[in-house]
Order: structure tokens, then sequence, then C-alpha cells
């Protein structure tokens, strides 16, 4: 069945109004509607023109989110963002904008929540760091941290 215009857009609408949306992801959901891609393209500029996309406004508020809800790293939120088609300028961008106290507050609290039944401790201290490196965390800060929070507890 073929849904006209108006309607299609409507439901990108909505789509784009309930959370922030890339320019891909939009373009992803219109391409599960039988329309032209002239009319495609009329929506996604519709959609650029009226503010509802924006690609820097996306990624800044994906980079947040990650950070204090998610606990990732860098390295997992830039290469999720480059998997979502964001340029690399704007993920420079975005990524400048973290806080480097707060990135590090956020990694101690990583490493002291994370419960690991080990009694060799270089193997729990390795365990932690790979755990830390895999949810996107430096490998360097990392061990810096685990070093820090060790010379804390002594």
């Amino acid at each position: 069945m073929e849904l006209n215009r108006d309607i299609i857009l409507k439901k990108v609408l909505h789509y784009c109004a309930y959370q922030d949306r890339c320019t891909q992801e939009v373009r992803t959901k219109l391409a599960t509607f039988d329309i032209p891609d002239s009319d495609k393209g009329k929506i996604m500029q519709l959609l650029l023109d009226e503010g509802y996309l924006d690609d820097e406004r996306y990624a800044s508020t994906f980079v947040r989110s990650k950070i204090h809800l998610k606990k990732w790293g860098v390295n997992k939120i830039k290469m999720s963002l480059k998997m979502k088609g964001i340029s690399d300028e704007i993920i420079v961008n975005a990524l400048s904008e973290i806080d480097p106290e707060i990135y590090k507050d956020e990694l101690i609290k990583v490493l002291k929540a994370k419960k690991i039944n080990e009694s060799d401790p270089y193997k729990k201290k390795a365990k932690l760091a790979q755990y830390a490196i895999q949810k996107g965390y430096e490998p360097g800060l990392v061990w810096e941290t685990l070093r820090l929070i060790a010379s804390e507890t002594k």
C-alpha cells in the first residue's frame, strides 16, 4: 500500500520528535516507505531546514548520554558514531566537549563498581582493565587510573 507524502512526513516528524536522530537513521526509516526518491529528498530537506535533523546536536547528545548513562569510553562512542554515519569532524567536535575530570570520575566509578571474583590481585587488576577497555576507555588511562585507585587503598 502506498502512503501519500503528507502521512509519511507526519510519521517521520514524529520519529524525529520522539528522540534525536541522525541523518542515516532517518534515511533508513524513509527507505521503508514506498515513495519516490524525490519525495524522500524533499522530506529530508524539510527536516534539515526545520531543525529536526542536526548531526552535530545528535553527536553531542549521544556523547553525553553514553558517558553518563551507559558509562562508555571515548573509543566505543567514536566507533558507534562512525557506524551511524557521523562525519569525523563532527565526532571530534562532540568528543572535545567532554570534561576530562568528569570522564576520569566516570572511569573510577566503573572500575570501583565492577565486582570480580579473583583472589590473585594481578589477575583481578587485569580483568578490571580488560572490562574498562571493553567499555571503550583508553588502555593508558585505564592502567593509570587502576594505579591511582591502588595507591589510594594502601
